[in-house]
């Protein structure tokens, strides 16, 4: 006991100091409005730095690419968006109940959780390879089947994500909604899915990001002499890369980030806030 008493009374020091410290009167108005001014400066700075950034890559590329070479681009990243929309989309309907019947489970959870994070940092591009002999050999449309390639590693967030979302669900919640013979569509609507919600936006959203780092291998791969190229930015990147065509590289680069800054700035953010607001369990 002697040995911890220089521990004990270091908890206790620490205890007293944070009350006081919880005790203290707020911050003056001064005080708030100098940390303003300095968040002010800071994001001010941010801002002239990316202007700064933006105007050298502008400069840089219009001196060797032209106008068309913008609309391409441009469309490009369309495609290779709405490719990400839809295998997210067909994602999550297939992993978003399956991970909440798995995580109701706690046995079922315990197995499958370490699964799913398994396969989520397994290497995808090994199954590149099968993908491709499967798709020249049954003469399928690249431009659709190497699709699935983008999401095949990342998938696997938004499952264990719902999963450990599943888990975490009261089970007074879930004990009331059984008292109260909530069931069928009505009970997935008004516990299961808010519920899991916000571990679904988690996941969902890294999905979408590593979907698209995906996009630059998996929109143009090759096995031996077969090669598939499919129209999207990904595939725009990675020929680029091989022409080692600089300019081309920082366009395809600068549409991809834009993309990916607007979807989630109009798509993600929203729904965080929402979840925030109409789906906390707390």
């Amino acid at each position: 006991r002697s040995s911890m008493r220089p521990v004990d009374r270091a908890v206790q020091w620490s205890f007293r100091y944070s009350q006081k410290f919880r005790m203290q009167p707020p911050a003056s108005i001064t005080g708030l409005i100098e940390s303003k001014a300095a968040d002010w400066v800071w994001l001010t700075a941010i801002a002239a730095v990316t202007l700064f950034a933006a105007f050298r890559v502008f400069d840089f590329i219009s001196g060797a690419l032209s106008f068309p070479d913008f609309v391409m681009a441009s469309g490009l990243g369309l495609i290779t968006l709405i490719r990400v929309i839809v295998m997210i989309s067909l994602a999550s309907l297939v992993w978003v109940p399956l991970g909440i019947i798995i995580g109701l489970n706690p046995k079922w959870a315990r197995v499958f959780q370490p699964i799913a994070q398994f396969l989520a940092a397994f290497p995808a591009n090994l199954v590149f390879p099968v993908a491709v002999i499967l798709i020249v050999h049954f003469h399928l449309h690249a431009d659709i089947w190497v699709s699935p390639l983008m999401v095949f590693g990342t998938q696997w967030y938004i499952l264990f994500n719902v999963i450990a979302g599943a888990s975490a669900i009261p089970n007074d919640l879930r004990d009331t909604a059984t008292n109260l013979r909530v069931r069928g569509w009505l009970w997935w609507k008004k516990v299961a899915l808010p519920g899991v919600f916000p571990y679904y936006l988690t996941g969902a959203i890294t999905a979408s990001g590593g979907s698209w780092n995906a996009s630059i291998v998996a929109e143009l791969v090759s096995w031996g002499d077969q090669r598939l190229v499919a129209h999207g930015i990904g595939a725009y990147i990675a020929q680029a890369t091989e022409a080692a065509d600089f300019p081309r590289i920082v366009l395809g680069i600068a549409v991809m980030s834009i993309l990916v800054t607007l979807f989630n700035r109009l798509l993600w953010r929203p729904l965080y806030r929402y979840a925030e607001r109409r789906c906390r369990l707390a």
